[in-house]
């Protein structure tokens, strides 16, 4: 198994996708293609990255009104 195909799979886990090798693997929770999950995860990985920018720029406006930097 590749770098990035490990890093695909344990990514998947974390945001809570099912991800296998092919799509007639028998997955662990809903019975969906191997795309549909990519592009679900492609989603929820947009989704948390855009949380995180938010908070972390929250955070600078934050700090520069209060004089921290």
């Amino acid at each position: 198994m590749s770098g990035q195909r490990r890093w695909l799979k344990v990514w998947a886990r974390t945001v809570g996708m099912p991800v296998g090798i092919t799509d007639e693997d028998k997955p662990e929770f809903l019975p969906i293609k191997q795309t549909d999950v990519k592009k679900a995860l492609l989603f929820r990985t947009f989704w948390i990255t855009l949380h995180v920018l938010t908070c972390l720029m929250i955070i600078a406006g934050n700090g520069r009104s209060l004089g921290w930097w």
